[in-house]
């Protein structure tokens, strides 16, 4: 069965709902220090978090640059710092939690390593197609919101091919499906 056949027959939707591939950084916390906010420790600890969720896709963080906002944060406060990668924007949420300066942040963008993601993506089709597919996303690093979609290509022995949507999802992880 091609590909191509699969995708449009009524009621086969192939979803996968994780992949280990890509990775972002899920609610962690900080906090600023009595007498201000150390700017700086919170963005040294963004990038902590960053590099060691991104340790499986051999990648580092650049540089993370939050606002300096013109009074001192309250709770419930909230901004956004920018953390570079591979010359790549990710954006970090950042919320002030109680009057000590405690702060959550996550990130708004989930960072996907193109080949490991095809392979994974080739790997899981395969099975659950139940018939050689290799899948083509590209190469390189690619930041996708949360909730947003990028598109791959599916290509199967006898040359039928598929496009492929996988969409970022708010733990890091993503999901996928060919496209009917």
């Amino acid at each position: 069965m091609s590909i191509s056949r699969a995708a449009r027959r009524p009621g086969l939707r192939v979803v996968l709902s994780a992949l280990v591939f890509p990775l972002a950084l899920a609610g962690c916390s900080g906090s600023f220090s009595i007498g201000g906010p150390d700017y700086e420790a919170l963005e040294k600890d963004i990038a902590t978090e960053l590099d060691k969720a991104y340790t499986s896709m051999s990648r580092k963080v650049d540089s993370v640059k939050c606002p300096r906002l013109a009074d001192e944060p309250a709770t419930g406060d909230t901004f956004v710092c920018v953390a570079k990668v591979d010359d790549k924007d990710i954006r970090v949420d950042v919320r002030v939690e109680d009057e000590e300066g405690t702060v959550k942040f996550a990130t708004r963008d989930v960072a996907f390593d193109l080949a490991a993601t095809a392979a994974g993506i080739s790997t899981d089709a395969t099975d659950q197609l139940g018939f050689a597919v290799t899948v083509d996303c590209g190469q390189g690093l690619k930041i996708v919101e949360v909730g947003s979609t990028f598109t791959c290509t599916a290509i199967e022995a006898e040359g039928d091919s598929a496009t492929v949507v996988v969409t970022a999802r708010n733990d890091g992880g993503s999901s996928w499906e060919i496209a009917e």
